[in-house]
Formats: C-alpha cells, sequence, structure tokens
C-alpha cells in the first residue's frame, strides 16, 4: 500500500499552476497604429524560399525595439517587421523552373537603406543589393510605420497585432553598447 501512496504523492508534487496576481512581468500596452523611432534588435533570414512557385527569394523579417525614451508607454515593447523579400536569380541547374523577379526588390532596398547600407546603382541602372545579417543592423536605429493585422487563431477568433509596414532611415544615432538606450546626435559626449 504504501507504493500506491508514494505514487500518489508524486503525481500531486507534478501539479503546475499560473497565478497572475504573482506574475512580476508588467503587463505592456498594445502599441497603438503610428510612427516610432526604433532600433533594430533582431533579424531572421529565412534562405531560399520559392514564392508563388515561379520565383527564388530570402525574407528578411526584423524585430524592433521602440524607443523607449521618445515613447515611454512603450517601453521595452517589440515590433515585427511585415518580412521584406530579396528576390535573387535562380541557378538555372538547381532552379530549372523558376525566374528572375528583381523588379520587385524595392522594399528590400528600402529596408537596407532604412538600416545604414548606401545602395549605389551600377552602369546598366541597376542597384546591387546586399545579403545583410544581424550583426550588420543590429542596434542601428531607424523609424517605423505601425498598423494592426488582423489574423485569426486556430480557434477561429479574430486577433490583432502590431506590425512593422513600413521602415524609414531615421536620423537618430545610437551608441551601440547602450542597447534601447538611444542617444540622440546632441547628446553624444564629443
Amino acid at each position: 500500500m504504501s507504493d500506491v501512496n508514494s505514487l500518489i504523492a508524486d503525481l500531486d508534487s507534478n501539479k503546475a499552476y499560473y497565478d497572475p496576481s504573482a506574475s512580476d512581468s508588467p503587463t505592456k500596452k498594445q502599441i497603438a497604429d503610428g510612427t516610432y523611432e526604433a532600433i533594430v534588435t533582431k533579424l531572421t533570414v529565412k534562405k531560399d524560399i520559392t514564392i508563388k512557385g515561379e520565383f527564388l527569394a530570402d525574407i528578411f523579417e526584423a524585430v524592433y525595439t521602440i524607443n523607449a525614451d521618445e515613447h515611454p508607454e512603450y517601453k521595452g515593447s517589440q515590433v515585427k517587421s511585415k518580412g521584406y523579400f530579396r528576390f535573387k536569380q535562380p541557378d538555372p541547374k538547381k532552379y530549372p523552373n523558376l525566374k528572375d523577379n528583381a523588379g520587385q526588390n524595392k522594399g528590400y532596398m528600402i529596408f537596407c537603406e532604412a538600416c545604414g547600407f548606401e545602395v549605389v546603382k551600377n552602369e546598366e541602372g541597376k542597384f546591387e543589393l546586399p545579403m545583410i545579417t544581424e550583426g550588420d543592423i543590429s542596434g542601428n536605429p531607424v523609424t517605423i510605420k505601425v498598423e494592426q493585422e488582423e489574423w485569426t487563431n486556430r480557434d477561429g477568433e479574430k486577433r490583432t497585432s502590431p506590425i512593422a509596414f513600413n521602415v524609414f532611415k531615421s536620423g537618430r544615432v545610437v551608441e551601440m553598447n547602450k542597447g534601447d538606450q538611444a542617444l540622440v546626435e546632441d547628446e553624444l559626449p564629443f
């Protein structure tokens, strides 16, 4: 009988609960539609994605942290980007049925410029787009335009989430080791 009692005691000791009143995580305010100063804090790249069965692209998804000095009500809040497509020339041996879609790379070019890259036009009138990494842009100041995106969860309920639909070059200068504590140019010590 002691084995049964110890089994029941083990089951009871594996209980877990969530107590909202014991949470030390602050409830964050839903980010309203608008334009915000932010910093690039993360970049995820999905490589070699086939789009519509016709094109090959890398998809860049950035996460931005809203500047707490300018928007204290959103301190620590992050916003994901919609995703920037970098269409590339597919290798005909590897992707014989895919074609180039360079005319649709304007959004990625704007993203690169907003993150501090200078994109230069070549002699043929084309802009060569860099393959950026998180290390290239993490900590860079940007201005983002946030809008609510509506979606449906797996239970069929309508939800909304803030998404950075546009990104622009910021006029701010950020000291790289300060994280989300951006310094504007006239606050720098030199």
